[in-house]
């Protein structure tokens, strides 16, 4: 009997680097160790603290300092901790902004009401075309 399994435009995850991938995790239990699990998610100014972060271990590796003194770790899995720290909150944020409810706008309506029917048949339009674009990317992105 042969199997079927539909994930064909599923990520690969065979193709994480492991050793790698392990470097990371060992930067990440040191901080857990040293902080907590969640240390990193409760910074103010995460976005830039982890920028600079990941560019103080980069430049610690281009000055041909291959592990970091305090944890004896490599700087370039310290960066890319910082890195993904910075992945994680963008695409979590991005959700946010996906999930919240478009917040109408009155005077966009008082404005409307004023136009003349050449605009309002423009605007019909281009939010026709911009509605059909956005959902043909949508069927693209979540196909399954």
């Amino acid at each position: 009997m042969d199997g079927l399994k539909y994930d064909g435009e599923k990520p690969k995850m065979h193709l994480l680097p492991p050793k790698a991938i392990n470097e990371v995790a060992k930067v990440l239990t040191f901080g857990a160790r040293k902080y907590d699990e969640e240390n990193w998610r409760k910074l103010e100014d995460l976005q830039s603290r982890y920028s600079s972060g990941a560019l103080r271990h980069i430049f610690a590796h281009l000055d041909s300092e291959d592990l970091d003194p305090e944890s004896g770790l490599s700087h370039l899995a310290h960066a890319i901790c910082c890195l993904l720290f910075k992945l994680e909150i963008e695409l979590e944020n991005a959700e946010i902004e996906e999930e919240k409810p478009r917040e109408t706008n009155s005077t966009e309506h008082s404005a409307c009401d004023q136009s003349t029917e050449s605009d309002l048949l423009a605007d019909k339009a281009y939010n026709e075309t911009g509605s059909m674009q956005h959902i043909k990317h949508l069927i693209q992105y979540y196909k399954t």
